[in-house]
């Protein structure tokens, strides 16, 4: 029984690194609804942000959840 037990604080700690990353909230982009795993803005040089999925050009980052 002595193997099994040095092996259960590692088995517990990936349990619960899995659980926090399974209840971590979703990215999404509100102009087309759609879940994105990275942000979907990208800064421009006149400061204002891209959106990559429909190229407009925003004041305020589209990506909530972050």
């Amino acid at each position: 029984m002595k193997p099994i037990t040095k092996w259960l604080p590692l088995m517990a700690a990936l349990a619960i690194a899995a659980s926090a990353s399974a209840t971590s909230p979703k990215m999404v982009c509100t102009l087309t609804n759609k879940e994105v795993k990275t942000c979907c803005c990208e800064k421009q040089k006149n400061e204002k942000l891209l959106c990559k999925l429909t190229g407009k050009t925003l004041d305020k980052c589209c990506c909530t959840g972050m």
